[in-house]
């Protein structure tokens, strides 16, 4: 078990978190101290500072530690990247240090030892202790008190980096605003393919398409190929279904039942009214219809039913899973491939369609907006006929990741911010072929109470991803502006350092 493990385990602290920390940062880039005399493999050189094989191995073997499982081949090589990269962000940062004159004293190092419960005996700091629980893990006090001087010296480097930076009142106010004012939708979906069929394409366009656009035209064909022109052999089949997989059914009378009704369907009765009466599926409403099926939809012993009777025709009653069924055979089309040139005219027309659709969708959702303000209510007289969806999107805030049902919609935020309740947005939204009318239904605004509770919190949030994010561009430009020299390229097939 490692030291760290042995502290997770041994103690549940505050004090002792803190030293996990700390201590693992150390052991990463403290590396036991580093010799720069010492004959090794040169992985990166900072500035003329090397960082060599064997300093990155030990900052590796701990990082692998701390995954606690087995990697891949691909996440060992994204960890060996971001290992050998924070090295190069350490170096640059104690040369950083070194400009700043910051440093770290003896006094500064035995304060934070004495303080850490897992040094301390009787609750006090205990020099046998702590040389024990160093030697366990192989380390020397001078080498582990060297290590955790190099990480106290970059966390000294970040905090100063970070201390210049602020938050404004009006940020935070704003912030606020945007994470306590919350709002519910109501909205009409428009989506793309209900309207496809309402833009006119004439012959000669369809054919001016064609002779221009050869190329789109072959790859949307050949991008369907398996799905819409390499069609297997399909079957278009009304069923009756007389169930026997129900406890207690007697088999021998359903099979007679199914027989008779046959019978009365081969000699000429109507067989969508014989599915109407005596079907048990639920087909039996739409008279049996099943529509054209491929053969993987069917059972195999319809399909040798279908075969049998063949197109016209009705099979006699055959049994299946699920009981006894008949068919009507209203065609069978054989396997076949549409060839490019005959499904070109029909690609050419959904392409055109396709490209001007959306005027089509713009022109039917102004209808609804200007309905919708007039009335107050959603006219159905205008979304039923095209069976568009009325919903809504429960509550939300403005500051939330997405907004349910739309996405991120930075716009529809944007107005959304000094739209009233019952207001319904001027312009419709628009997002991947969709287009949607909207109206505010309900907006739930905090008060001025409200905003002296929360804004403290709001503003240390702030100001920790403030503090992130200035880092993390201060760290980039470092190591920018230092000369960098990378030695060596991580590969799939290269082994990881091993313990």
């Amino acid at each position: 078990m490692s030291f760290l493990d042995t502290l997770r385990q041994g103690t549940d602290s505050t004090a002792t978190r803190v030293l996990i920390g700390l201590v693992g940062v150390a052991f990463i880039v403290g590396i036991g101290g580093r010799n720069r005399h010492q004959r090794s493999e040169i992985y990166a050189v900072v500035d003329g500072q090397a960082i060599t094989k064997s300093e990155f191995e030990v900052a590796m073997r701990q990082q692998t530690r701390q995954a606690r499982r087995n990697l891949s081949d691909a996440e060992r090589v994204d960890l060996e990247g971001a290992v050998l990269e924070d090295l190069i962000v350490q170096e640059v940062l104690l040369e950083q240090a070194s400009d700043l004159h910051v440093g770290v004293s003896e006094d500064e190092i035995a304060r934070y030892l004495k303080a850490q419960e897992p040094f301390q005996k009787d609750g006090r700091f205990d020099q046998a202790t702590y040389e024990h629980t160093l030697r366990e893990q192989g380390y020397s006090p001078d080498r582990f008190e060297e290590n955790l001087r190099r990480s106290m010296l970059l966390r000294k480097v970040t905090e100063i980096a970070q201390a210049g930076v602020t938050v404004g009142d009006d940020e935070v106010h704003k912030t606020w605003l945007a994470h306590a004012t919350e709002f519910d939708l109501q909205y009409v979906r428009l989506p793309m393919l209900a309207f496809l069929d309402d833009v006119p394409v004439s012959d000669a366009d369809r054919d001016a398409y064609i002779a221009s656009n050869k190329d789109a035209i072959k790859k949307r064909y050949d991008d369907a190929f398996e799905h819409s022109y390499n069609l297997p052999k399909r079957y278009t089949l009304s069923e009756i279904v007389l169930r026997t997989d129900v406890p207690g059914t007697d088999k021998a009378a359903t099979r007679a039942r199914a027989d008779e009704i046959a019978a009365k369907a081969a000699s000429g009765a109507d067989f969508a009214e014989l599915a109407r009466t005596y079907s048990e599926d639920l087909t039996a409403s739409t008279g049996g219809n099943l529509g054209q099926r491929a053969p993987a939809q069917l059972d195999p012993v319809l399909i040798t039913a279908a075969d049998a009777a063949g197109a016209g025709k009705v099979s006699p009653a055959v049994e299946t899973g699920r009981g006894f069924e008949i068919v009507q055979v209203q065609a069978i089309d054989p396997a076949h491939v549409i060839p490019l040139e005959e499904a070109q005219k029909d690609i050419a027309a959904s392409m055109i369609r396709e490209a001007k659709v959306a005027d089509v969708q713009r022109a039917y959702a102004a209808k609804i907006l200007d309905a919708w303000t007039t009335t107050h209510d959603v006219p159905r007289d205008l979304t039923e006929p095209k069976k568009l969806a009325v919903d809504q999107t429960g509550a939300f805030s403005l500051d939330s990741e997405e907004i349910p049902g739309f996405g991120a919609q930075p716009a529809l935020r944007s107005t959304l911010a000094t739209a009233k309740p019952g207001d319904v947005l001027p312009l419709p939204v628009e997002s991947k072929g969709t287009m949607f009318v909207v109206k505010v239904a309900t907006r739930t605004d905090p008060t001025p109470e409200d905003y002296a509770a929360q804004k403290d919190a709001v503003r240390a949030g702030l100001l920790a991803a403030r503090q992130q994010d200035f880092y993390t561009q201060w760290k980039a430009a470092l190591v920018a502006d230092a000369s960098v020299s990378r030695n060596v390229t991580f590969k799939k097939d290269e082994p990881a350092p091993t313990e």
